[in-house]
């Protein structure tokens, strides 16, 4: 109650025994405070944490835990277990000695960015333009742009070095693609990632595989780093 004392009758009102009782009682089962804490962290999504957040993931389908591939780290061919995971120096990364998974648990704040992009795809009619309010809904902030490209960006083709300027183009193999399209910077059934920093293995997962980016069936995803002056 707000009011306590409106409840009780005038004889008893001065009663420190009775109105102690009435006071600590109604302290003990006002739910004013959880009802604001059931709104800042489960209600808003805003503000939500924890398990308020997952609750949100689960209405947008967005997954807290992502699977991440892990980098191949340097070993001999004995150790090869048919994966290729053991790999040669130069392709290789030397094993830290921390534990292995593939699961990887958002911090709420980058929990929070995907259940509001995902929230976006779900609504999206998959548009270049609404890709891109996603992308930067994901990623962007401070001096880091990223955005879609249709097609394929000239840099992205196979070339010699003689050729790279200083978008740092064109590609060399296994990292770039033959240019088979008479028309330069267009190629059918591909997307071009562009970024102005080197993606992390978790923000290649959050494109690829949470479900927060609109990709059409058949479409092959490319990534480009771009230089923005």
């Amino acid at each position: 109650m707000i009011d306590i004392r409106e409840t009780i009758l005038a004889q008893y009102a001065n009663s420190p025994a009775l109105t102690g009782i009435i006071g600590y009682f109604n302290a003990a089962i006002d739910p004013q405070s959880l009802i604001e804490t059931f709104q800042q962290r489960v209600w808003n999504p805003l503000t939500a944490t924890g398990w308020g957040l997952d609750v949100w993931g689960r209405i947008v389908g967005a997954q807290r835990v992502q699977k991440v591939s892990q980098p191949q780290f340097i070993g001999f061919d004995e150790a090869d277990d048919g994966t290729n995971s053991a790999r040669p120096f130069e392709d290789g990364v030397f094993y830290t000695g921390k534990s292995i998974t593939e699961n990887y648990a958002l911090t709420d704040e980058a929990f929070r960015r995907l259940i509001f992009a995902k929230a976006a795809a779900n609504i999206s009619n998959g548009s270049i333009a609404q890709s891109n309010v996603i992308l930067m809904r994901l990623f962007g902030g401070g001096d880091k742009v990223i955005y879609l490209s249709e097609g394929t960006l000239a840099d992205d083709y196979l070339g010699f070095t003689e050729a790279r300027g200083p978008t740092k183009g064109p590609q060399t193999f296994e990292n770039g693609i033959f240019f088979g399209n008479s028309s330069l910077g267009s190629a059918n059934g591909t997307m071009t990632i562009c970024h102005n920093w080197d993606l992390s293995p978790l923000d290649v997962t959050l494109i690829q595989q949470s479900g927060a980016l609109p990709r059409p069936a058949g479409v092959h995803i490319l990534y480009q780093r771009v230089y923005i002056p």
